[in-house]
C-alpha cells in the first residue's frame, strides 16, 4: 500500500462539476433480458467525472454487473479481496458482478474517469476474453484519446431514447470499445511490441480494404513474418485467426450498413467484396445468426 493509498477524509459519490451520470431505467433494462442479442450483452449504467477530487465508492455487495473505469488522467484506487490497485492514467480497471469493492481517487491527484457497467449472458465470457478477475483487475491502454473517442460512441447512443434500435446501437459500441481494449492492452515495455505493432498495422488495412479480397499470404507478407507464425501471433492478440478477424470486420460493416442505408443486401454484398450475395448472405447467417434481411427487420422493426 503507497502512502496515497487512502480515501480523504471528505467522501463524495458523485455531484462533481460537468459530470454526466445515466443509469438505464429498470423497465428497459427488463426489455434487454428478453431481447435475443441485448440479452447477451447491454449497458444499464454510463458516466464520466471530468474532475473528481474526494470521489469514492464502496459497494460491500458488489453489484450484478460487471464495472469498466478508465482512467484518463490523475490517480486513484481500486480495493478488491482486501488488494490495494493502484489506478493510474491509461489504466482499465474492471470489476467482475457480485465482488465486493471500493474505489476511490488519489488525494493528491484525483483522477478524471469514466465508466460503464454491462449486463448479459455474455459478461463472463468477455471477462474471461479480457483476461481479468478479482485477483488481475487492471489493463493498460496507454492511448486516452482513442478510449475517450470509444467511450462518447457508446454514450452518443443514449440520444436514441432506448428504442431497440438505438440500444442495439450502444451494445455495438461498447463490443467496439471492449474489442479497443483487447487490440491495445499492454505493458509498453514489452520486448515484443514492435511485431505486436504489425499486428495492428494488420487491422488497419484489413478495416481499409474491406470491399477488396485480402488473402493470409498477403497478410503475413506484409508483417514480416512466416504465415504460421503471423497466425499464431495474429490468435494470440484478437482471439480469432486473421481471416476469422477480418470476415468478422465486414460482417459489422455490413450490420452497420443494414441499419443505417436502404441499400440491398446485394449491393451491400458487393461493397464488402463478396460477388455472390447468396454466399454473403450464408456467411452473415453463420455469423450473426440471422439472414441479413431478418436481421434488417429486427432492427427497423
Amino acid at each position: 500500500m503507497t502512502d496515497n493509498a487512502q480515501p480523504s477524509n471528505k467522501r463524495v459519490r458523485e455531484g462533481f462539476p460537468r459530470q454526466r451520470l445515466v443509469v438505464v431505467p429498470a423497465n428497459v433494462h427488463n426489455r434487454c433480458h428478453h431481447l435475443p442479442m441485448l440479452g447477451q450483452l447491454h449497458v444499464t449504467h454510463i458516466g464520466a467525472f471530468p474532475s473528481a477530487p474526494h470521489h469514492y465508492v464502496e459497494r460491500k455487495e458488489g453489484v450484478p454487473q460487471a464495472i469498466l473505469i478508465y482512467c484518463l488522467k490523475g490517480r486513484g484506487f481500486l480495493e478488491l479481496d482486501d488488494s490495494i490497485f493502484p489506478v493510474g492514467q491509461g489504466h482499465v480497471a474492471i470489476i467482475p458482478p457480485g465482488i465486493p469493492h471500493s474505489y476511490y481517487a488519489d488525494a493528491d491527484d484525483p483522477w478524471s474517469i469514466f465508466w460503464i457497467h454491462f449486463d448479459g449472458k455474455q459478461t463472463m465470457l468477455v471477462l474471461q476474453s479480457l483476461e481479468v478477475d478479482a485477483c488481475k483487475p487492471l489493463l493498460y491502454v496507454p492511448d486516452t484519446e482513442m478510449m475517450h473517442q470509444a467511450f462518447e460512441e457508446v454514450y452518443a447512443c443514449l440520444n436514441y431514447h432506448y428504442s431497440d434500435a438505438g440500444l442495439l446501437s450502444m451494445t455495438g459500441e461498447l463490443i467496439r470499445l471492449l474489442s479497443k481494449i483487447k487490440l491495445h492492452h499492454g505493458n509498453p515495455r514489452r520486448k515484443h511490441q514492435a511485431v505486436e505493432d504489425r499486428i495492428m498495422d494488420s487491422i488497419d488495412f484489413m478495416e481499409r480494404h474491406l470491399d477488396m479480397p485480402v488473402s493470409l499470404e498477403n497478410l503475413a507478407a506484409r508483417a514480416g513474418q512466416s504465415v504460421s507464425y503471423y497466425r499464431k501471433l495474429f490468435k494470440r492478440r484478437t482471439s480469432l485467426p486473421p481471416m476469422a478477424f477480418f470476415i468478422q470486420l465486414k460482417i459489422r460493416k455490413a450490420c452497420e450498413l443494414l441499419d443505417q442505408t436502404n441499400q440491398s443486401v446485394k449491393a451491400i454484398a458487393e461493397e464488402l467484396g463478396y460477388e455472390d450475395p447468396y454466399y454473403f448472405s450464408r456467411l452473415f447467417k453463420k455469423t450473426q445468426g440471422y439472414s441479413p434481411t431478418h436481421y434488417r427487420n429486427s432492427i427497423k422493426g
